[in-house]
């Protein structure tokens, strides 16, 4: 894989973690899988591919849609915790992994994402890469998850820069939404990089 380089002028960098820094979803799949099955939802991956770049909230209500607010709590509990129990398969992605390192210290980094901070951060530590970012946003500092632009929005906020100069990447349609609705107009989409 094989990024475009940074613009000139780029005030920040802001990075979706799961599918874009860490290659989680394997191992999300994994989990939700074997959490959804227990409710009697059978994920298949045409439903995975829709929904995986969301935030856990619509996520769950997305599989069980007549839950309630104490249900979905509990089955997002259960599915990162079958994450977590798993962390040690993750993986980073290197071609984006390197963006970071080769601008840290000289840029602004943040990792801004729809999922809970406590497996945000353990997919960070993991990989050993959690010290490059100046801030870290997720699902639970902001009002509404992706594809809200609430988190992007707060990142930038915290940092002080202008999402005009900022370039974002992502790997989902909900995570490229929620950018290009804080204003951001620089994305890069690694999906379209990958070797």
């Amino acid at each position: 894989m094989t990024m475009p380089e940074v613009p000139a002028g780029t005030q920040a960098l802001l990075f979706d973690c799961d599918g874009t820094m860490v290659d989680t979803m394997g191992v999300y799949r994994l989990g939700w899988d074997e959490v959804f099955a227990r409710y009697g939802f059978d994920v298949t991956d045409e439903w995975f591919a829709t929904w995986g770049g969301h935030s856990t909230a619509p996520f769950v209500r997305a599989a069980l849609p007549d839950a309630d607010a104490e249900l979905v709590r509990q089955v997002a509990r259960e599915g990162h915790d079958a994450f977590l129990a798993n962390i040690h398969q993750v993986e980073a992605f290197e071609a984006v992994v390197a963006v970071a390192r080769a601008h840290h210290g000289l840029l602004p980094l943040a990792i801004v994402s729809g999922g809970p901070r406590r497996a945000v951060v353990a997919s960070l530590e993991s990989v050993g890469i959690d010290h490059l970012f100046d801030i870290v946003v997720t699902v639970d500092d902001v009002a509404q998850g992706k594809p809200a632009p609430d988190a992007y929005v707060h990142a930038m906020e915290r940092l002080g820069v202008d999402p005009s100069w900022c370039v974002a990447y992502e790997d989902s349609a909900s995570g490229i939404a929620s950018a290009r609705d804080a204003g951001i107009v620089r994305i890069v989409d690694v999906r379209l990089h990958r070797d």
